[in-house]
């Protein structure tokens, strides 16, 4: 039985966590892939990866492992590609119809610097030379979901 999510995640491009092609990626993941989970206080990558085929490019690009992920479509530059590293905060499954708002109330938000300064332990844990100013790249993104169809493609401001 399919059923809405209400989830609550942080959110960072690979590009800046330093990874410039989709085969460092791909390695990255098959390396940490017995520490991910789609459960709350845990990595994952994230299922709602914006694939450039969405803007303009062919989907077998993404697909090559030399395609650089900082890469961005020239009409609409405002869109950081993915993919994405989530950190899970929050995942509630089933939503009740009476708390489900049909994704009317999905938003993303930078953190304010106190955000920052208490989600950085988490990113030095996998990223021992994560800093500060690297917390900045993080988004907060708040999203309902149907699990029969794709959660929302959000990261960039003002993209919904």
């Amino acid at each position: 039985m399919s059923c809405w999510h209400f989830t609550v995640v942080l959110r960072i491009p690979a590009s800046a966590l330093g990874f410039k092609y989709l085969r460092e990626w791909k390695e990255f993941l098959k390396k940490h892939e017995d520490d991910f989970s789609w459960e709350e206080d845990c990595f994952c990558e994230s299922l709602s990866e914006d694939f450039p085929s969405v803007f303009n490019w062919g989907f077998n690009e993404f697909k090559d492992p030399d395609w650089r992920l900082d890469q961005r479509d020239p009409e609409h530059p405002d869109i950081v590609p993915g993919p994405f590293l989530d950190y899970y905060l929050r995942d509630d499954y089933p939503l009740m119809p009476d708390d489900n708002s049909f994704g009317a109330e999905n938003y993303i938000r930078c953190l304010d610097e106190d955000d920052m300064k208490q989600y950085l332990p988490i990113y030095q844990s996998l990223f021992p030379l994560f800093t500060l100013k690297d917390m900045e790249n993080v988004r907060e993104c708040v999203f309902e979901y149907y699990d029969g169809s794709d959660a929302p493609y959000l990261y960039s401001l003002g993209w919904q």
